[in-house]
Parts: C-alpha cells; structure tokens; sequence
C-alpha cells in the first residue's frame, strides 16, 4: 500500500471514532435532560401536593384557637415559601407538628363532621404526598447516578446534579406513641 492510501484510511478512521463519539454525548446529554426535565415535574407535583394542604385542613383550623390558627399560618407560609427540597422538607415537618394536635382533637369527632372529613382528606393527601416523595427521591437518585457517570459527569453541574433528595424528620412522629382509647 502506498502511503496516501494509508493515510486516507486514518483519516477515515477518525472520522468515524469521531462520529460515533458525538452521537454518543449526543445522546448522554439528551437523556440527562430527559431525566432533569422528570425530576423538575415529579419536583412540582410534589411541591404542589404539600401546598394543598392548606386547603385541606381549614376545616381544622377554623376549630383550632388563634395562636394555633397564627402558628398554623406560618408553617404554611414558610411551606409555600420554600423552593428547595431540605427546606420545603423542615417546612412539611413543622406543618405536620402543628397539624397533629388538630388532627388528634379531630378523632373524637363524629363521622360525617367537617373536621372528620377533614382528618380523612388529610390521611389521603398525607399518602399522596408521601408517594410523590419516593417517586421524586426515586428520579433525583437516578439523575444523581447518571451525573457520576461519563460522559455525562462532564456537564453535570448545568443539569443541576447533584439533586437534594425530601426527607422528612419523622422524629417528632416517632418520639410519641400512638394513643389508643377503647
């Protein structure tokens, strides 16, 4: 072979290696804002969940005394208020620490009440909340293993990776065992 043929074919080569190398962070890329692009929806579903929980229990704090109803206020406030999900996530444990004495009070009511209805609308909204939570963790642990990953580590930090994961401090839920009346 002579030289000119030799080198055509390296040439030829590196143009493949080349092409095939963009298509591939071509398509890391693409799918890194796939998966970022999920994250912020389960993110928004998420966070609008927790915030209609306001609604909810109103039915609750029209029953509760003014500095209950003033402490509930702002809970929600700073709830409302939160973007991120370690703040959002100290945010829903405060609401949840406020709620729970509404909510105990709302246990000797009678069926068919508005705060019974309300304790209810809570518990549904409560296991809502809590499935978008590990479908959000779920995604953001995902998109956070795709961004250690190569090619994709190279421009993790314009995807916003690493993502926080919600986590809520249940200790408060846990330090008081359930009271049960027969």
């Amino acid at each position: 072979m002579d030289t000119l043929t030799v080198i055509w074919i390296v040439v030829g080569a590196l143009v493949v290696v080349a092409i095939i190398g963009a298509i591939w962070v071509g398509s890391a890329l693409a799918s890194m804002r796939r998966l970022s692009a999920s994250v912020d929806e389960r993110w928004r579903a998420l966070a609008s969940t927790l915030e209609r929980r306001r609604a909810v229990a109103a039915p609750l704090l029209a029953t509760a005394a003014e500095p209950q109803r003033e402490q509930a206020d702002r809970a929600f406030s700073a709830l409302e208020g939160a973007l991120l999900p370690g703040s959002k996530a100290e945010a829903e444990a405060e609401v949840q620490r406020v709620l729970r004495p509404l909510v105990h009070a709302a246990a000797s009511q009678p069926l068919g009440s508005q705060a019974a209805d309300a304790r209810t609308a809570l518990a549904a909204l409560d296991d809502e909340a809590q499935a978008r939570r590990r479908d959000y963790n779920t995604g953001a642990r995902e998109l956070n293993a795709k961004g250690r990953r190569f090619p994709t580590s190279l421009w993790a930090n314009a995807a916003a990776v690493p993502r926080q994961f919600f986590e809520v401090d249940q200790t408060g839920a846990v330090a008081e065992p359930p009271r049960i009346q027969f």
